[in-house]
């Protein structure tokens, strides 16, 4: 079970006092975290061991905030947040953040099982969290916390404001660095990909990717450049999001949302950033079913231009495909997880 790797301050601060029963190790993904499903009184629930190097304390603080405020607000497909017996949100053992939350029903089974129903159910969903963050000042020590499943504990460091404003999106300044240094970079890593650095996997499907990666890039990437730096200039709506919200952290049971999952990527960014992240991953090949879902979710939240949605999607998708080339190409990196998974992502993305 891996037991052994849970610090005992994390034993005695989050563990012991809810009486959880730890059983599996569940992983986490790609990103490096730590994850165990346990049993408690108030019922299943997840202990997770945040990576070392992300999120910050005074980023999970506001990421708590924003979880326990959709749950103020009826969103119980968000996870509940046990705190410790001083009101902390997380324990620190020197090298993870550490927290404990709801173990939320359901799985995430989207592309076993598509579906008009589920597609809009999970849009729905993404556009309710986004109305509550966006029309919310979070975290208001003063206020008392209700949760009727009785598994919130109303945690006072709590606190930041959370509501929209108006600003240039991260995103989009994020996405022009990017490009920029792609671009820039391509002679180069062109070089190393017809070099030797590919031999070493001895799997021509690498090479292949990363030859098709490389010429997506410079067929498209001059293009989004250009369309990236005309909307950087223009003000959008900045709020709280998910930023990686795709279909592994949707959790349905039927075709309804009963779980949104993993919340470290969250900060303030523009909601458009989030649409096309799980429009993308839910729908990424038929046309017809993502405009069903962006349709969606345009019922359900403020206004969005489905232009911005569909260059964020393209972009998003282009440096998805540019990052694992240099993940797994250009400067390797490990991943707790087999080969032919990771080159799976990486293929889904350079067929799109």
């Amino acid at each position: 079970m891996n037991h052994h790797l849970i610090p005992q301050v994390i034993r005695h601060e989050l563990v012991i006092p809810h009486e959880v029963r730890l059983g599996r190790m569940a992983g986490g993904g790609l990103s490096g975290a730590w994850i165990w499903q346990g049993h408690s009184p108030h019922g299943p629930v997840a202990l997770r061991g945040w990576p070392s190097v992300h999120p910050t304390p005074e980023r999970l603080t506001q990421i708590h905030a924003a979880m326990r405020r959709a749950r103020q607000q009826g969103l119980l497909n968000i996870p509940g947040i046990f705190c410790n017996q001083q009101g902390a949100s997380f324990v620190s053992d020197g090298q993870r953040l550490w927290e404990l939350t709801q173990w939320m029903p359901g799985a995430a089974n989207y592309h076993s099982a598509p579906s008009a129903q589920r597609l809009q159910a999970a849009m729905s969903s993404l556009a309710e969290l986004h109305r509550v963050w966006g029309e919310s000042t979070v975290g208001d020590s003063s206020a008392v916390a209700h949760d009727s499943s009785a598994v919130v504990h109303d945690c006072q460091s709590l606190a930041g404001a959370v509501g929209a404003r108006s600003g240039v999106s991260p995103s989009i300044s994020e996405r022009r660095q990017k490009l920029e240094f792609s671009l820039q970079q391509q002679p180069v890593w062109r070089s190393l990909v017809l070099g030797s650095r590919v031999d070493r996997w001895a799997m021509p499907a690498v090479s292949a990717l990363a030859q098709q990666t490389l010429s997506h890039l410079a067929a498209l990437g001059p293009e989004l450049l250009g369309r990236v730096i005309e909307l950087q200039a223009k003000p959008v709506r900045l709020q709280f999001v998910l930023r990686d919200v795709w279909s592994d952290h949707i959790l349905f049971t039927g075709d309804q949302v009963t779980g949104i999952i993993d919340f470290g990527a969250a900060r303030i960014d523009e909601p458009a950033t989030d649409v096309a992240r799980l429009l993308g991953s839910l729908e990424p090949l038929d046309h017809s079913r993502w405009l069903l879902g962006w349709q969606a979710y345009q019922a359900g939240s403020p206004h969005i231009e489905l232009a911005r949605v569909q260059l964020l999607d393209r972009v998003g998708t282009l440096l998805a495909a540019v990052q694992w080339l240099q993940w797994l190409v250009i400067e390797p990196q490990q991943f707790d997880a087999p080969h032919c998974q990771l080159l799976d992502r990486w293929q889904r993305l350079v067929m799109r």
